[in-house]
């Protein structure tokens, strides 16, 4: 069998024999996770118990949890050294030799976008939306919500205007400095201006989070390769160093693009106001853009503002109001409108959770199944 295997040129390895070669190099991996994360982990565990003196809740749960992100981290760094990175440096490396510089360029483009709608952290951004009050900071919230497909695209037109520029350094050795002090000036400029209006002031801190966002997992890494791989082809023997430097491009450019988002919006929407007078009468017409559609306003000022400015939404009437949760009572299309995909139970839900005593009795018609709903 030996003789065979040799002359065939492959050799046969067992379950087990795979097993014990596999096992030491996946122990060192999943240590080299635990002791990344050991530090952090331990000092939040010391700082609950002792400073804040509070027991750690469902301890399992948390384990299990934390051991999921060690198995994943270490999962995830396995794939980025086998596949991602060499990947990009591939490309890297044949991109200049098969391709004119148009083509680089566009593909530099698309690979920047690619890799922003790829982050996780892009999702927890959007994610960030519903904490969001729209009449504290309605561009924010216009951005987050209804047009967050749009924020996405804009950090994604930045990274990938970033890598297009760092592919134009890598293949004519541009320095860096002068792309850093021509876009950290004009952050300064836009950010002062962005402070002097009252809208784009609360988004200067959203775009430069973007800023942060860019600069993940995926993005990193990846133009890292790419940028290493070109450097060797088109540059001198061990300028592979000179492939740095793209990251911080993709960190500046999705700023320029979020604020840039910004001003074309920012007429639209309402100022920032009070609770009350962002759902009145003269606000409607510009606080409405923000949601898809005034039945949405509807249900989203039932389910987060307070009893006046609901009132304010029919003009400060409560008999129109509760005549209004009459019908979304009885009109089913009308409450699937408002509290979209919550379920058929979405009103009872919402009056038994958030409802005043009057819009209670409206949806339950009754006092004793009001205290029924309210007590389950």
């Amino acid at each position: 069998m030996v003789a065979r295997q040799q002359a065939s040129g492959k050799v046969k390895v067992t379950f087990k024999q795979a097993m014990e070669m596999l096992f030491p190099y996946a122990k060192s991996r999943i240590v080299g996770q635990i002791r990344s994360v050991a530090l952090i982990i331990v000092y939040l565990i010391l700082f609950q118990t002792i400073i804040l003196q509070m027991a750690i809740a469902e301890a399992s749960i948390i384990a299990v949890g934390l051991a999921l992100v060690i198995a994943g981290l270490a999962f995830f760094m396995e794939g980025l050294m086998l596949g991602l990175m060499p990947l990009g440096e591939v490309i890297g490396l044949k991109l200049p030799q098969k391709s004119k510089l148009p083509i680089i360029l566009i593909f530099a483009f698309i690979l920047g976008m690619g890799a922003t709608f790829a982050e996780p952290a892009i999702t927890v951004l959007k994610a960030a939306g519903s904490s969001i009050k729209p009449w504290e900071a309605p561009l924010v919230f216009l951005l987050l919500n209804k047009f967050s497909s749009y924020l996405v695209y804009a950090v994604g037109a930045g990274v990938g205007a970033a890598v297009m520029c760092g592919m134009l350094r890598f293949m004519y050795q541009w320095s860096l400095k002068p792309f850093i002090y021509v876009l950290v000036g004009c952050l300064v400029i836009f950010t002062v201006w962005a402070f002097l209006d009252p809208n784009m002031r609360a988004l200067t801190g959203l775009a430069w989070d973007c800023g942060a966002v860019t600069t993940g997992p995926v993005t990193v890494p990846l133009v890292l390769a790419l940028g290493i791989g070109i450097c060797r082809i088109v540059g001198s023997a061990g300028s592979g160093s000179a492939g740095f430097g793209v990251v911080t491009l993709a960190s500046l450019f999705p700023i320029i693009t979020v604020l840039t988002l910004g001003t074309v919006f920012k007429e639209d929407v309402p100022k920032p106001m009070g609770e009350a007078e962002f759902f009145s009468t003269p606000s409607r017409d510009k606080a409405v853009i923000l949601f898809t559609s005034q039945k949405e306003m509807y249900g989203y000022a039932f389910m987060n503002a307070s009893e006046e400015s609901q009132l304010a939404l029919f003009d400060g009437s409560k008999e129109k109001m509760l005549e209004y949760v009459k019908k979304l009572k009885e009109n089913e299309t009308e409450r699937s409108v408002v509290f979209p995909g919550q379920g058929a139970d979405a009103l009872q839900r919402w009056a038994a959770l958030f409802g005043t005593k009057e819009q209670r009795l409206v949806v339950f018609d009754t006092p004793e199944a009001v205290k029924q709903a309210v007590t389950i």
